[in-house]
C-alpha cells in the first residue's frame, strides 16, 4: 500500500527547496562565497586511477506492487523496456566533497553498506547507440524525481540511449520505504556524516538545514553505473547491449551534487565519459579532460554568479526559461498523480499544485520556452565529444554588467544566451511570478489570444516563416539539434 505525503510535509519540503538546492534566500551570500573564482589555483588530477567496485544488482520481483517513479511515457511504443533492480554494495566516505571544492577528494574509510534501487530503461539491441545515460535523481520534492529525463525523454528514446535512474540520496530512499514498505522496506543509504578526525561535516549540507547528509552518494552513483556498464551475469540489466560510453546527468539539486562529483570524485576513478548538468552546477575545475556541459535557465540567473569554463567545460544559458519547463512538469505531474505519492487537502497533488501552494500570483505556471531542446543538444554534444573528440559549441552566457547582474532590453527581455524561437518568436507571454522562491523559479506563461497572435506576427504564415528561420539559426550555432527543428518552432496553432 502506498503512503502519500501529507500537506504539512509538502509545505516543509517546498519551503526547503532552495535549501535543498543551496539557493535559499537566506543563504545566497554564502552561496556566492562558495564559488571558486576563475583564477583560483586548482590541484592537478591524480595520475593513478583507484580501483572501483561494482554494485550487485538484483531484479525486483514483489507481487502486487509497482515501481515508484516508473516512466510516465509509453516506453514500449519506442521499443524500450523498463526494469527495476535492487543495488547492494559497500561505499567509502570522502573528505573534501563540499560546496566550492576544486581539489580531488580524499578517502576517509570504507565498508559502509548500502541498499538502494535503480530503474533501467533499455532499447532493443538494434537501436542502441552505445551510450548509457545515468541520472542522479532530484529529491527536492521529498522523493525521487527524474526531472532531466522529463525534459529530454523524447530525444533519449528517439536516439536509442540506454537510461538509468538511480536513487542516490537518503531523502529519496527513505520516501521509497514509506511509499511501499513491502517493496522498499529494507532499502538504506544511511551513514555517519562526520569526519572522524575533525568532527566536521563531510557532506555538502546547506547552512542552517537539517540535512541528514549523504556521504555514500558518491560511491553509490559510481558503483551502480559501473554495474550497469559491466552488464554482467546473473542480473544482465541491459540485455544484449554493449555500453561504450557512460554519461552522468543531474538537474538542480542533483546538478549541484553531480558537479561536486565532477570536481572531487571523477579524478579518482575517471569512470564517467561525460557530464550534463541542468541548472545549479557549481564552478567546474579546469584540469579534467572529461567533457561537461551545464544548461542553465534564466530563472536561476540571479541566484548564483556565472562560472568560468575551460577547454572541456561549457555553460549554455537559455533565455526565457523557468527552472523546469512547462513540458517537463506535465510529465512529472502525470507521474505523481499515477503514483499518488504526494497528498494535498483534496487528494493526490501534482508538482504544479505543489508549487502553486506557495501563493504564486499568476497561473498557469512554468515557461513554454522548451529547455529540453537545449538539453538534447548538450547530451548529443557530450556524447559526440566523448566518442570522437569533437568539442561542443562554445559557452554562451547572458550579458551581464560590471557587477554581474543580468542585462535586459527596454521590454525587460534578457540579453544574450541561447535564444530559442519560442523566446524570440513567441506564441505566449512569459513573466515573473511574485517573490516566493518557488514562484520565482516557476514563472508564468499565458498563451496569446488569436488577436494578440495576429497583432504580434501579422499572420500564421508570417509566424511560421519567422519561427523556422529562428530555429535554423540556433541549430546552425549547435545549440539545437536539426532533428528538433520542428519542435523548436513551437507551431502551436
Amino acid at each position: 500500500m502506498t503512503r502519500p505525503h501529507t500537506p504539512q510535509r509538502l509545505l516543509r519540503t517546498l519551503s526547503a527547496w532552495a535549501c535543498a538546492t543551496a539557493v535559499c534566500a537566506s543563504t545566497l551570500p554564502a552561496l556566492a562565497d562558495t564559488v571558486t573564482p576563475a583564477k583560483a589555483q586548482i590541484a592537478p588530477t591524480s595520475a593513478a586511477r583507484l580501483p572501483l567496485e561494482a554494485a550487485q544488482l538484483t531484479p525486483v520481483h514483489v507481487p502486487g506492487t509497482q515501481a515508484m517513479g516508473a516512466a510516465a511515457t509509453d516506453l514500449a511504443a519506442h521499443g524500450y523496456t523498463e526494469q527495476e533492480f535492487y543495488a547492494n554494495g559497500t561505499a567509502q566516505r570522502y573528505r573534501g566533497v563540499l560546496p566550492g571544492a576544486q581539489a580531488t577528494a580524499q578517502v576517509i574509510d570504507g565498508g559502509w553498506p548500502y541498499r538502494t534501487r535503480v530503474l533501467v530503461r533499455a532499447p532493443q539491441a538494434a537501436r542502441f547507440n552505445g551510450t548509457l545515460v545515468v541520472e542522479w535523481t532530484n529529491v527536492t520534492a521529498g522523493q525521487d524525481i527524474d526531472f532531466a529525463f522529463a525534459e529530454s525523454h523524447a530525444y533519449l528514446l528517439r536516439e536509442g540511449y540506454a537510461v538509468a535512474v538511480v536513487s542516490v540520496q537518503r531523502l529519496g530512499v527513505d520516501r521509497l520505504t514509506t511509499w511501499s514498505p513491502q517493496r522498499y522496506g529494507d532499502l538504506s543509504v544511511t551513514a555517519d556524516s562526520t569526519d572522524p578526525q575533525t568532527g566536521a561535516p563531510i557532506d555538502a549540507c546547506p547552512p542552517g538545514t537539517a540535512c541528514p547528509g549523504d556521504p555514500l552518494s558518491w560511491d553509490i552513483m559510481t558503483q551502480v553505473s559501473k554495474a550497469l556498464k559491466d552488464n554482467a551475469a546473473p542480473a544482465r540489466p541491459l540485455p544484449g547491449l554493449t555500453v561504450r560510453k557512460v554519461v552522468a546527468l543531474g538537474e538542480s539539486q542533483s546538478a549541484m551534487r553531480l558537479s561536486l562529483y565532477y570536481n572531487t570524485i571523477q579524478p579518482l576513478y575517471r569512470f564517467f565519459d561525460g557530464f550534463v548538468f541542468l541548472d545549479l552546477a557549481q564552478q567546474m575545475r579546469a584540469d579534467l579532460p572529461t567533457p561537461a556541459i551545464s544548461v542553465n535557465s534564466e530563472a536561476l540567473s540571479g541566484f548564483q554568479p556565472p562560472v568560468s569554463t575551460s577547454a572541456y567545460t561549457r555553460v549554455w544559458e537559455v533565455a526565457g526559461t523557468s527552472h523546469a519547463s512547462f513540458y517537463a512538469v506535465n510529465y512529472v505531474d502525470q507521474m505523481l498523480l499515477r503514483d499518488q505519492s504526494v497528498s494535498g487537502p483534496h487528494g493526490p497533488m501534482t508538482f504544479t499544485q505543489m508549487m502553486g501552494a506557495q501563493g504564486c500570483r499568476l497561473s498557469p505556471l512554468f515557461s513554454k520556452v522548451d529547455t529540453g531542446l537545449v538539453l538534447n543538444a548538450a547530451l548529443h554534444s557530450v556524447r559526440r565529444w566523448a566518442e570522437t573528440g569533437q568539442p561542443a559549441p562554445a559557452t554562451l552566457l547572458f550579458q551581464r554588467d560590471a557587477k554581474g547582474a543580468v542585462m535586459r532590453d527596454a521590454q525587460g527581455q534578457v540579453l544574450g544566451g541561447v535564444r530559442l524561437p519560442q523566446f524570440t518568436v513567441p506564441t505566449s507571454y512569459t513573466a515573473p511570478n511574485g517573490e516566493a522562491l518557488g514562484c520565482l523559479l516557476a514563472g508564468h506563461h499565458r498563451d496569446f489570444s488569436e488577436s494578440e497572435f495576429l497583432q504580434r506576427h501579422g499572420s500564421h504564415a508570417a509566424y511560421a516563416l519567422k519561427a523556422k528561420a529562428a530555429a535554423r539559426a540556433v541549430a546552425a550555432q549547435g545549440y539545437l539539434l536539426r532533428s528538433d527543428l520542428q519542435a523548436a518552432q513551437g507551431l502551436l496553432r
